[in-house]
């Protein structure tokens, strides 16, 4: 290979600082990219517009070698934006490629294509690694270059100029290239993970109090080997069943004060000190012992009874009654706190439409978790607190 002159490498560089801003981009999004379904396929679109700018800043390391770096953004792609980022990136750049033609069009879709395998598969296969970041980065530089395979579709005199003039300077630039923009882009991952990862094993939930599901899980291992009588079986899940009518008559705080009387409520039922916990719908979650889970109708009617019996006081003055649904469910393994969280994750994922359709179908044979005070019936009941609720209203709008 001929000896690089300053012109070559201000080009070299120009094309890497094009290359940051894949890493602009991607900070930018990345925060947004777990769940925000649109983040993936709109990073790769932009990948793949720096892939068009790549193919228009070609680099001539010595007479008659013309190369660029358009597969460094294709393999990141595939690397680190997941299948539909990478889907998105391939399809545009493939069709600036079949735009531009000429004789070296089919290898050079060949390449895009083997590019974006190589980057999907080691961005699957990346924590699997016994490497740490440097080694698993120099991993996907070297599997980068497997896209100088597609030569070998092009006609013979083609294909041996690539393999003795041009494939000596492509592995260099794809070695200095890939590790060096993709461990920028690994820095952001690996900071947007922990950040997650912090922000989800809060020790409580900053209105309720109540601690978060994976916190909750930390705890629920703590409390199952602090003492035997301890030993924890299941998880009882409470839900306001007037949240609803509570969020939209006083707005969203009410809710979250209701939950927070129920902790405190709760917390003095049990006496024990056992965590309890909050998950994705809102529920507040108890755990309950092995000795509990053989017989929890004692303790169900505890936690309704202090739920039901006192109202809630809304702006010091409106007193408002609280009804709540219990579940329950079995923690196969306690002093696995990811276990655990899996088992709630699962019974939140349980209560799907159909099943709430089966609950309010069979309501009538079921025992209602609000306790009707002594002489009412459950018609009078309701229209007592439809009643209470069309004066509140009143009390609102004359306010």
């Amino acid at each position: 290979m001929a000896v690089v002159d300053a012109t070559v490498l201000l080009d070299f560089v120009s094309s890497l600082a094009v290359l940051g801003l894949l890493v602009l981009s991607f900070s930018a999004l990345a925060p947004a990219l777990r769940s925000g379904w649109y983040v993936a396929p709109t990073l790769g679109a932009f990948f793949a517009l720096v892939v068009g700018l790549q193919m228009s800043m070609t680099l001539s390391p010595a007479d008659g070698v013309i190369v660029d770096m358009r597969q460094v953004p294709i393999v990141l792609a595939g690397a680190f934006l997941g299948f539909r980022g990478l889907a998105v990136c391939l399809c545009i750049a493939v069709s600036m490629r079949l735009a531009i033609g000429g004789i070296g069009m089919p290898a050079g879709v060949l390449g895009m294509l083997l590019a974006g395998v190589s980057g999907y598969v080691w961005g699957s296969l990346r924590h699997r690694l016994p490497l740490n970041d440097v080694g698993k980065l120099g991993v996907l530089g070297l599997i980068t270059n497997l896209h100088m395979l597609s030569a070998f579709v092009a006609p013979s005199d083609i294909m041996h100029w690539y393999f003795t003039a041009a494939a000596p300077t492509v592995f260099f630039l794809n070695m200095c290239s890939v590790p060096t923009i993709g461990w920028l882009l690994l820095r952001e991952v690996n900071l947007v993970e922990r950040t997650a990862f912090l922000s989800a094993s809060a020790r409580l939930d900053p209105v309720t109090r109540l601690l978060p599901t994976p916190a909750f899980a930390q705890e629920v291992a703590h409390f199952h080997a602090s003492q035997d009588d301890h030993r924890l079986g299941g998880v009882i899940a409470v839900t306001l069943k007037t949240s609803s009518w509570l969020r939209r008559t006083w707005g969203d705080q009410s809710v979250a004060q209701a939950l927070g009387v129920l902790r405190l409520r709760f917390g003095a039922t049990v006496g024990d000190q056992r965590p309890l916990g909050i998950d994705s719908r809102d529920r507040i979650l108890i755990p309950v012992t092995e000795t509990e889970m053989r017989d929890l109708r004692p303790l169900r009617r505890t936690l309704r009874r202090c739920a039901s019996e006192t109202p809630l006081v809304i702006d010091d003055s409106i007193e408002v009654p609280l009804a709540v649904l219990m579940e329950s469910f079995a923690l196969r393994h306690p002093h696995a706190p990811d276990e655990t969280a899996k088992d709630i994750q699962r019974a939140t994922a349980a209560r799907t439409p159909a099943a709430k359709r089966r609950t309010t179908r069979k309501k009538t044979r079921q025992p209602n978790d609000a306790s009707m005070p002594k002489g009412l019936c459950r018609t009078t009941y309701q229209r007592l607190f439809d009643e209470t609720d069309a004066h509140m209203r009143r009390a609102v709008k004359q306010g």
